[in-house]
């Protein structure tokens, strides 16, 4: 934090003079190394989260306020008068994994950052001495770590003997500043050859002495392990937030002393919102820090994909390699930018609210998007000769399992929201803007309830639907046998008689070659036979046709009665 003052002033100096501090460390034997617990169990996860953060997090980039005065108070203790001895200084760094100076060195380090009359080590000047020996450890790559820094980057914690470099992927892009006032904001890209100007230097003092100090909000695209670091040292940040950004912590909100922490599992919708496609979204993972009462004056944020082994979304997700994901930084540096700038006068924790405010938008856009694709789908047909549409089905089962992870999400932001409210020194000025987030993430929890209930019954419905298909399948091909069979019998019908009277006229019975049967002497009697035939058939094919017909009809009646029964009442 920059003071007033001439002794502040001067303390500012020193802590700005990076070449120093970097030669100090550069020049010194290395620090002395300590046994590291190894990996151990079949679960090798979990002991890897407890080394990381006892063994590398707090013993050495723990410089909170509680244990610098702990340290300070234990070299007093360890000195003999009242002025820190040069062993019990040797003692206090060395548990922070600084190296081993000589008295000479020792010298020197407290001429440069020594600014009282009484030349004696003040507590203030102690935490300057820590924090700029760290980041020279950290920035000139002298910082040993028991872990790879390559596998931690990539979740996967490696224990043995490693160095911990500037990363050689650190750009502009992974670093941007932005530091604005009531007047005006300045946005700065810090490229890697800037990295020791901008740990080791201070933001610029206000334009106007009366005005409060600058706002400053970093972010950092991507999971740099040594700037990670880097900012733990400078901004004194608590182990365990660091820890939650390294592990991607689920959605959370937490107060450390003087810090607030908030990690942020983000969903971005990828697909359009009219429905004309399966839904699709990105994972993002965002930590925030914001200082507290009474400057909030810094934000810091780091955004990254969310981890291949946290991933838990249905399907897979879209994997967002160019940072799309981050479209609510440059919404946030647009409206820093503006001419008469709203954000711009309000200080860190409104800022903060704002972050929070676009996840929130847009997990509100996703239920949105769920909702017009599950009324596309609803109304698509989805009923084939071989049963459901597979594809359909697909989607509509994989959008109730996206829904119940988006579901999730919401919650975890509605418990974010909650405990935020909670804080006296945020609700204070926020009060009405946090309610305002609470009701929007209150209606998608609702919605995404109601959406997953509605994907259940659309299957349940179209489950319902494929029964009374197929039981019409069964009823036609039941009608068409029906069908053949009455012709049958009604062509046996007709040509029975027939085959009666062919046959009993047909007989050869004769008395002294006279038929016994008189119709066979009747002079037109082969007329009368076609007479009776053709009458008998224009009179039967009559009657069949006018049968067939009333059948038919009255089976059609039957039918559209059942199926009007069957129809269930659609939900709306």
């Amino acid at each position: 934090v920059d003071g007033g003052g001439a002794a502040q002033r001067l303390l500012d100096e020193a802590e700005q003079r990076a070449d120093f501090w970097i030669s100090i460390v550069t020049s010194a034997a290395p620090p002395r190394s300590k046994p590291v617990k190894k990996m151990i169990g079949s679960h090798p996860g979990e002991d890897e989260v407890s080394d990381l953060r006892e063994n590398i997090l707090e013993e050495l980039f723990d410089l909170s306020v509680e244990r610098v005065e702990r340290l300070y108070n234990d070299m007093l203790r360890n000195s003999i008068g009242p002025d820190i001895s040069f062993e019990a200084m040797r003692q206090g760094l060395d548990r922070c994994g600084l190296p081993d100076l000589d008295d000479e060195t020792l010298s020197r380090v407290l001429q440069v950052v020594n600014t009282s009359e009484t030349h004696r080590l003040e507590i203030a000047e102690f935490e300057a001495i820590l924090s700029r020996m760290k980041l020279a450890q950290l920035l000139s790559g002298h910082c040993r770590l028991p872990l790879d820094s390559n596998t931690l980057g990539g979740r996967r914690i490696v224990l043995g003997q490693s160095v911990v470099k500037p990363s050689a992927s650190s750009s502009a892009e992974h670093l941007v500043v932005v530091d604005y006032s009531v007047h005006a904001a300045k946005v700065s890209e810090i490229p890697k050859s800037k990295h020791r100007e901008f740990f080791f230097g201070h933001r610029k003092k206000p334009l106007k002495p009366g005005d409060p100090p600058l706002v400053r909000w970093v972010h950092m695209n991507g999971l740099d392990l040594t700037l990670l670091l880097a900012f733990t040292v400078k901004y004194a940040l608590h182990p365990l937030c660091v820890e939650d950004v390294i592990e991607q912590q689920n959605t959370k909100f937490d107060r450390y002393g003087c810090h607030y922490f908030a990690a942020i599992e983000q969903l971005c919708l990828v697909s359009p919102m009219d429905g004309s496609e399966p839904v699709k979204v990105h994972g993002r993972h965002v930590a925030i820090f914001c200082s507290g009462p009474p400057l909030f004056d810094t934000i810091l944020t780091v955004t990254e994909p969310d981890h291949d082994e946290k991933e838990e979304w249905p399907g897979g997700p879209v994997r967002d390699t160019i940072g799309a994901g981050d479209a609510w930084v440059l919404r946030l540096r647009q409206r820093l930018n503006a001419a008469h700038s709203r954000l711009r006068e309000r200080r860190a924790d409104f800022l903060m609210y704002q972050i929070l405010d676009l996840s929130a938008d847009e997990l509100v856009k996703v239920t949105k998007a769920y909702t017009t694709r599950l009324s596309c789908l609803e109304g698509q047909p989805h009923i084939c000769a071989s049963g459901l549409v597979p594809e359909w089905l697909d989607e509509v089962s994989l959008a109730q399992l996206q829904l119940a992870v988006v579901s999730r999400r919401l919650k975890g932001l509605q418990r974010l929201i909650r405990k935020l409210s909670e804080d006296p020194d945020l609700n204070a000025g926020l009060t009405s803007y946090v309610a305002d987030i609470r009701d929007h993430i209150d209606e998608a929890v609702e919605d995404a309830t109601y959406l997953f209930e509605k994907c259940r019954t659309i299957l349940d419905q179209s489950e319902r639907e494929l029964e009374r298909h197929e039981g019409h399948c069964r009823q036609v091909a039941d009608d068409e046998l029906n069908s053949r069979v009455f012709l049958l019998t009604v062509a046996t019908a007709i040509f029975a008689p027939m085959h009666f009277i062919c046959a009993v006229y047909g007989m050869n019975f004769a008395v002294d070659d006279k038929p016994t049967i008189p119709e066979l002497l009747w002079p037109h009697g082969y007329e009368y036979f076609w007479v009776l035939v053709i009458t008998y058939f224009t009179l039967s094919s009559t009657c069949a046709v006018w049968l067939w017909r009333r059948f038919q009809r009255k089976a059609k009646e039957d039918l559209s009665l059942t199926n009007k029964n069957s129809i269930p009442a659609r939900s709306t």
